[in-house]
């Protein structure tokens, strides 16, 4: 195949940023992933679209609460009973969520809709690769912040103008099984592709065709980054995404009253 040929085909690159250290309130993550890409040669280019797991920011962030030093409401000491769940997570669990959605007390399951508008499984609580067993993260305060003084960061100490960054997490799926990563922040890139209004290749208008890329390229990350190989960051390169000054992953959220499900309304 040409050189002239390949510069017509579509080739999208993701690539892990391994040997980040232990991240702790001490490190500015931005900076951090910035040098440890450049160490391993993989430098951050114009178009990139950084790619950094929950975990790594709350811990940078100082997300990380000891469940030793919770001391749980009545609440969530009922609930505990019902789910057989730790009361002092069940307390966290309500404290980072507006209401409860679902709950399985027979599986200890509890489906929230935290204060971002997520609606996930234990408030996006989680206590995966956390040396500290008395020790869990919670999410972010405000994810889309943190994606935004990531990318700040990068940008001021290289000569990148075009970069999007995106904060994952990890999420079930309604009808599905097994989990994805999610967009849950975002900066300097939409978070959807819209399709809406454009002819499909017979010539008719797609009407409703609205793609949340953010959400897929979070998911195709994860190929790379995984749950147990300690790379927490990715670089995707090749994707021509709109840019974006001011962006916030909050679109990517339905709102409840267009949601069929949460309304009830099945035939």
């Amino acid at each position: 195949m040409s050189q002239n040929q390949l510069q017509h085909k579509n080739i999208v690159s993701i690539i892990g940023i391994n040997n980040l250290p232990e991240i702790t309130t001490n490190h500015n993550l931005g900076e951090l992933i910035l040098q440890t890409s450049c160490f391993e040669g993989t430098q951050i280019k114009n178009g990139d679209i950084l790619i950094v797991t929950q975990k790594l920011v709350s811990k940078s962030e100082g997300r990380i609460k000891k469940l030793s030093e919770i001391i749980p409401s009545q609440k969530a000491k009922s609930l505990a009973m019902k789910t057989n769940r730790d009361p002092r997570l069940i307390e966290l669990i309500l404290q980072e969520c507006t209401k409860i959605v679902a709950m399985d007390t027979k599986r200890g399951l509890i489906i929230t809709k935290t204060k971002h508008g997520f609606i996930c499984a234990n408030s996006g609580i989680d206590s995966s690769n956390i040396a500290n067993k008395d020790e869990v993260s919670l999410l972010p305060i405000n994810p889309d912040l943190s994606a935004n003084k990531i990318r700040k960061t990068i940008i001021e100490k290289t000569n990148v103008s075009r970069l999007g960054v995106i904060i994952t997490d990890t999420f079930g799926r309604a009808w599905r099984n097994g989990q994805t990563n999610v967009c849950i922040g975002i900066a300097g890139m939409k978070p959807t592709k819209d399709y809406r209004g454009l002819p499909d290749s017979n010539g008719s208008i797609l009407t409703s065709t609205e793609i949340a890329i953010a959400d897929e390229i979070s998911s195709a990350a994860e190929l790379v980054m995984g749950k147990t190989n300690r790379v927490g960051a990715a670089l995707l390169r090749g994707y021509k995404y709109r840019k974006a000054q001011i962006t916030t992953s909050e679109y990517l959220l339905r709102d409840s009253n267009q949601d069929l499900f949460s309304q009830g309304k099945f035939i």
